[in-house]
């Protein structure tokens, strides 16, 4: 385990808190503009570094070919490029400019972006729906502008000409939706927020719906756009070097590795067999998995195996090894301003956190959600690395491997577990303080290690069938929940203390 690493702050900025978590904000910001597409293979990892003769953006991915990488680094290019020569502060031609950033940015992200906004016209219908059940006079204001929104939400889609109104849209107005950000950021901001607020607040205790988390989340989400454009324009001012002479390195994805599990799926007691020789340890493992007799654990663990996802190096361990096996390494004259950070387009998983607590690093990352992904591997190391390097690996993997093993027993003994019910970080960096909404859709390894009232599934009560979605149509929405292969949530091991490097 690494004493020197500490874990980078959260990346919603705050000018006050001075300028290395700003720059922190801005780099995990550029990583979420290169995550433009749903899904797990989308999510990126972004160092900014401090070559003699200009500034270099390192990008890596989960899982992207050469002609995204390639599309990708031109939009990004060309967004960072707006803000090489800034009008003055206050005028017009400052507030276009921020607006032909934020059309850029939506363009670029648009397969995103379409996913954001059909998930958040199905909440926001979900919650007219129950403020109209209730009828007070808060639930009529808050029903009116929300219906608002979605009035403007539905001139977001573009539709080609042999399309009808009826027929699913395929395109963004990127327009509309800057139209559509800028109403939301007044409403959040508004008197009659406070509704929301005590809505979210009795979902909450009650763990019956989760409509109401679900349209600020993904909200919140189409709000990071504007954020990352605010966030460029603010630090054009600070470090203009930043967005005068660059380049945008793309880092090739990982190969995926196959036939990792053996033929025959193993049962949960051949598993735990395999985690501990302890007899005693195993006796208890015997009768907790016999109190979970009734979620049919086997069942569900032939079923995942059957299925399970070709493990990737993840974007922001793909970053590091690449640095760490290039010039210069990772020593701190190489990162801007001797900065070592890497910052991903959503919070860390638990294994990614785990791999940077114990490898022998300190490059700073996000704080990570602590939810585990089956898909998921080490960075590969070659013959020419030597002995030491392999040995390194093998070291960490172990450790996390221990660790790992501590959560599930954690887990089984509590028959509860951490991590966010989103993996990104919109949601609860506008209500910093508290945390909403149960735990959903959870991977059914995850279930298993629950207790039957340990949560409860988001429903739908009361329902015309003219005016929901179908559960197949809402189910084709994004859901960030299910973007990967969710194995279980986990609790963060304690933090460590932090120590500078000597």
């Amino acid at each position: 385990m690494c004493p020197r690493r500490r874990l980078g702050e959260d990346p919603e900025f705050d000018a006050l808190t001075g300028l290395e978590p700003l720059f922190r904000a801005f780099v995990s910001k550029i990583a979420f503009l290169c995550c433009t597409e749903v899904g797990g293979e989308a999510i990126s990892a972004c160092a900014v570094l401090q070559l003699p003769d200009c500034i270099q953006y390192v990008i890596g991915f989960n899982q992207q070919n050469l002609t995204r990488r390639t599309k990708i680094q031109s939009g990004l290019a060309s967004i960072l490029s707006l803000f090489a020569a800034l009008p003055p502060g206050d005028s017009v031609e400052r507030e276009e400019l921020r607006i032909q950033a934020l059309q850029a940015s939506l363009e670029l992200c648009q397969g995103r972006v379409k996913g954001y906004l059909k998930s958040l016209e199905v909440h926001l219908q979900e919650c007219i729906q129950a403020c109209r059940r209730e009828g007070s006079r808060n639930s009529e204001s808050t029903q009116t502008e929300m219906s608002r929104i979605l009035g403007v939400l539905e001139l977001c889609f573009g539709m080609s000409q042999s399309e009808s109104v009826d027929k699913s849209r395929t395109s963004v107005n990127s327009v509309a939706v800057c139209d559509l950000i800028s109403s939301l950021s007044v409403f959040f901001r508004s008197h009659m927020f406070s509704d929301v607020r005590h809505r979210l607040s009795r979902e909450n205790d009650m763990m019956s719906t989760t409509y109401w988390s679900d349209c600020v989340h993904v909200a919140g989400r189409l709000l990071s756009y504007k954020r990352a454009v605010d966030l460029m324009d603010l630090l054009a001012n600070i470090w203009p070097q930043l967005f005068l002479n660059f380049r945008i390195c793309m880092i090739s994805s990982s190969s995926t590795e196959s036939d990792i599990l053996p033929a025959n799926p193993w049962t949960a007691a051949k598993i735990f067999k395999g985690m501990s020789s302890d007899k005693e340890v195993l006796s208890r493992f015997a009768k907790q998995l016999d109190s979970f007799s009734v979620h049919d654990i086997d069942v569900n663990i032939s079923e995942f195996w059957r299925h399970a996802p070709k493990p990737i190096v993840h974007a922001e361990i793909l970053v590091h090894s690449w640095l760490e096996n290039t010039e210069g390494g990772i020593r701190p004259e190489r990162f801007f301003n001797r900065w070592k950070f890497i910052g991903t387009s959503k919070p860390p998983c638990k294994l990614c956190s785990y791999f940077f607590d114990e490898y022998p690093t300190d490059v700073q990352v996000r704080p990570s959600h602590q939810n585990v992904y089956f898909a998921w591997r080490m960075p590969d190391v070659f013959e020419h690395q030597g002995e030491a390097s392999i040995r390194t690996r093998r070291l960490v993997m172990e450790s996390i491997k221990t660790r790992i093993r501590a959560d599930v027993v954690r887990i089984l003994s509590e028959k509860i577990s951490d991590g966010r019910p989103h993996d990104s970080s919109a949601y609860t960096a506008l209500f910093p303080s508290a945390s909403f909404g149960a735990p959903r859709n959870l991977f059914p390894a995850e279930a298993t290690a629950q207790s039957p009232d340990a949560y409860t599934l988001s429903k739908r009560q009361e329902e015309s069938p003219t005016t929901w979605k179908s559960d197949n149509e809402v189910g084709h929405v994004l859901d960030e929940d299910e973007e990967e292969v969710l194995l279980f949530r986990g609790r963060s091991a304690a933090r460590k203390a932090v120590h500078n490097q000597s």
